[in-house]
């Protein structure tokens, strides 16, 4: 008998490349069947409304387990018509609807993200880097990203044949995000990026693949396009998403020989990882301190302790960098296999 799993999902690329990781090492040993759905908060302040519900438990109130107060705060929200054994879901967004449905419902239930400060009994299991000394969690090194496919490799040959660009070329990976965890980019490090990360490129007589992402947004996407024009000739191929959000990533991680990637994207870093290759972090010259970021400070330092990630900073370190000198440590079995084995007992 199937497994019926309900996956909520923000429309976020990362959190639901997370869910999936989950729900694959979840079928490495059960038959599954996955209903979806797909919701929007309304406001990011009613997070705060449900933060205070979930703080003070005030879930024995009919009013609030009522489906006229669950759409007051989410979008396309629909209570789903099948007997559900198990949601999963990731984001901050979809976290109190997680608890939620698995209180509506009598469905065991699975986080996959930080907690924010939420108590971890409203979960069956958490499954976070951020969380790893909990009761109900399993301690992961990175998240169990949903990693490639089998037809990765006709996806490659694909896009090289389109996109007149030589699989036997050496290639380095430049992934750029934006604002966040504390990281806060100028004009002036998105240029020094540019510059620096482009002098390595010459260096080392390869060609670059880049692509920003969601978080960079529209206002540095014409910055960068500024920037990267003075190197037409070393680039392979190049992505703006907010102008054409073509979903590169695992195809530039295949070809590269090395990946750089702006180091407040979590999700980013996690599917590098996976493809165990050089993978070196890049940070700006402005992080702002606080408790937010110090959790995601511990995240990078464990990683980089372990050989995982090498950190540089845009500015002088991305400039002199001297990339053979650096040991990597790549990971030895891909999260999602890793959980495979763990996660049977919360099930």
């Amino acid at each position: 008998m199937a497994l019926k799993i309900l996956k909520i999902t923000d429309g976020k690329s990362g959190h639901i490349s997370v869910s999936n990781g989950v729900i694959e090492a979840i079928k490495k040993n059960n038959n599954v069947e996955i209903i979806e759905l797909n919701v929007k908060i309304r406001a990011k302040l009613f997070l705060l409304i449900l933060k205070f519900i979930l703080k003070h438990d005030l879930f024995s109130s009919k009013l609030i387990l009522n489906d006229l107060f669950i759409r007051c705060f989410y979008k396309n929200y629909h209570k789903p018509d099948a007997k559900i054994d198990l949601i999963i879901s990731s984001g901050g967004d979809t976290l109190f609807l997680n608890v939620w449905l698995s209180k509506v419902l009598n469905a065991k239930n699975i986080y996959c993200s930080s907690l924010r400060g939420v108590d971890p009994k409203y979960f069956s299991l958490v499954v976070s880097i951020f969380e790893p000394d909990l009761k109900n969690s399993i301690k992961m090194e990175i998240a169990p990203t949903q990693i490639g496919s089998e037809d990765l490799p006709q996806r490659v040959e694909k896009f090289c044949n389109e996109k007149n660009i030589d699989k036997n070329q050496k290639y380095f990976v430049l992934l750029i995000g934006g604002d966040g965890e504390g990281h806060i980019y100028t004009e002036n490090d998105y240029k020094n990026l540019v510059n620096n990360f482009m002098s390595l490129v010459k260096k080392h007589k390869v060609k670059a693949l880049i692509t920003t992402s969601r978080r960079t947004g529209e206002k540095n996407e014409k910055l960068l396009k500024r920037f990267f024009a003075d190197y037409r000739d070393d680039m392979a191929y190049s992505v703006y998403f907010g102008e054409n959000p073509e979903r590169v990533v695992q195809l530039y991680l295949e070809l590269g020989s090395a990946i750089f990637v702006t180091e407040e994207s979590e999700s980013m870093i996690t599917e590098s990882l996976c493809f165990q290759k050089p993978v070196f972090a890049l940070y700006p010259k402005k992080v702002q301190k606080g408790k937010k970021y110090e959790k995601y400070k511990k995240y990078l330092r464990r990683l980089s302790s372990n050989q995982r990630i090498v950190r540089l900073s845009i500015g002088s370190d991305l400039l002199n960098a001297n990339l053979d000198k650096f040991d990597f440590k790549y990971i030895e079995k891909l999260p999602i296999d890793y959980l495979a084995e763990k996660i049977q007992p919360y099930l």
